[in-house]
């Protein structure tokens, strides 16, 4: 029987509900009428444009050049990546919102602002900017959040000059302003429990103003979680009643995205007021990458699918932890990310099939269809793949020393294919031994990798997992299944 393969990440609070995982892998859905509904593709892997020292606190991307705040130091680099360095700030740590206004360069940090001009050559501190802010650009302003729950404009024109009396404050409701961002000529300014949406009315004493119908009680929760695509803005809220759920924009309407699952994850972490949120698209699939440091997690919301997925980073002891990713800027044709830690800006794209060299852990896990949780005996599950090139492994830490560490009695063969799989008879919570195949020769187009008398048990949960570095196509998985009532 075909099997329920594809789907989101989705493990219920109730096991025997929904234990599902796809760990750095996504599905894609058949827009043809084809017989097949669709598959899973590998996440994009990662190669070094840069190497810094500290954390990659933000990137921009203007014109014909790339800006970077790589621990304290600020670079700009130029279409081939040649980098010039323009001075440092005065801390090195902490996020650091940027924009510009297509000549001048603003960088928001913890201890103010600093400036540049596109093509100059050293940063300069604007007097009297607000500590922490979040800093926007619209209809030749810069638009910043300031201090008191207020927000404020640069003089026109000019991103280096504030005047104080340029101030204002969004009244619809007491709460503190958190964060704000400019779409579509209008600027949403994010507060605890309400958002307002300010447009520009060319007002005599302050161009903005609240527009109709623009108050929402709805807030946001993490300062950095607010990004924009498709249309719309996503973030991850919070109001008097609760915190916890991501939302997407229609029109001023704000729809929950997040699902019952990684809302009770969310939860579970002990703080999300850090979380950052990106959006990118690649290949008509537009993604909202929501990475939680303290939580150590990176869930990603497909919106092409509607579907949820998990990213991750292997350490070299076999642990996962959040993806590498801290800030991200579309430059030059490339997909770039910063790294939290190390001070490395990456190359992102799905040709990519390593972290930098290190492996990529793959992984989904899905229950087996059963009537009434009627006893299963498993005879066969067929995993059918389409697979690209590649030879022998040649990452660090290739699948020989992920294998070890999760058991087995015999050691993988050197081939750059090899899959494995464990099945749980309660739900998730547990799993047996790894059962390892190899997905077809190197160099063989279409694979299937088969397991026999995999026993039987009420609740199974089947999970597949690989560290291969050729790129992953998983289409399917069939099983011959006996189901009777015991």
């Amino acid at each position: 029987m075909e099997t329920q393969f594809l789907g989101q990440a989705y493990a219920s609070r109730s096991p025997v509900l929904a234990s599902q995982t796809a760990i750095n892998i996504y599905p894609e859905l058949n827009e043809t009428t084809g017989s097949d509904v669709g598959g899973f593709y590998g996440t994009p892997g990662l190669k070094a444009v840069y190497q810094g020292s500290g954390q990659v606190r933000g990137l921009w991307a203007t014109n014909n050049y790339l800006f970077a705040v790589v621990g304290a130091k600020v670079l700009r680099f130029d279409r081939f990546y040649g980098v010039t360095t323009l001075g440092t700030l005065p801390n090195s740590t902490g996020r650091v919102s940027i924009t510009d206004s297509g000549s001048q360069v603003i960088i928001a940090h913890p201890d103010g602002w600093h400036w540049v001009s596109e093509t100059g050559s050293a940063i300069a501190a604007v007097s009297g900017s607000p500590t922490s802010s979040v800093v926007a650009f619209q209809d030749n302003y810069g638009i910043f959040t300031s201090t008191g729950g207020t927000f404020g404009i640069t003089n026109v024109g000019d991103l280096s000059t504030i005047s104080a009396l340029d101030i204002a404050t969004a009244e619809g409701a007491p709460d503190d302003l958190v964060s704000l961002i400019s779409d579509h000529r209008e600027v949403w300014l994010f507060g605890t429990e309400t958002t307002e949406i300010w447009s520009n009315t060319g007002a005599q004493f302050f161009p903005f103003e609240r527009a109709p119908g623009g108050f929402i009680e709805q807030g946001c929760a993490a300062k950095w979680s607010p990004s924009k695509l498709d249309n719309s803005v996503f973030w991850l809220g919070r109001d008097r009643n609760g915190r916890g759920v991501v939302f997407r924009s229609n029109a001023y309407v704000p729809t929950r995205i997040s699902t019952h699952a990684i809302e009770q994850a969310i939860a579970g972490y002990d703080r999300i007021d850090d979380a950052i949120g990106y959006t990118y698209q690649d290949e008509g699939h537009g993604f909202y990458v929501l990475n939680f440091p303290s939580g150590d997690k990176t869930w990603v919301y497909d919106i092409a699918t509607k579907m949820w997925h998990q990213r991750a980073y292997r350490d070299s002891l076999g642990e996962l932890h959040r993806h590498r990713s801290n800030c991200y800027a579309y430059f030059a044709g490339d997909h770039l990310v910063g790294d939290w830690e190390n001070g490395k800006i990456y190359r992102m794209a799905v040709d990519l099939t390593t972290d930098a060299g290190e492996v990529i852990y793959r992984e989904r896990a899905w229950e087996l269809d059963t009537d009434s949780h009627k006893k299963q005996r498993i005879d066969l599950l067929e995993l059918e793949a389409l697979m690209g090139g590649g030879t022998s492994s040649t990452a660090t830490g290739g699948f020989a020393y992920i294998y070890g560490l999760f058991g087995g009695a015999t050691a993988p063969t050197t081939d750059d294919n090899v899959v494995w799989l464990q099945v749980s008879q309660d739900a998730g919570q547990t799993f047996g031994y790894e059962r390892q195949r190899t997905l077809g020769a190197v160099g063989q187009r279409k694979a299937r990798a088969r397991w026999r008398r995999l026993g039987a048990g009420r609740d199974t949960v089947l999970r597949v997992a690989t560290t291969m570095t050729r790129p992953v196509s998983w289409v399917g998985a069939n099983a011959t299944v006996d189901q009777y009532a015991q």
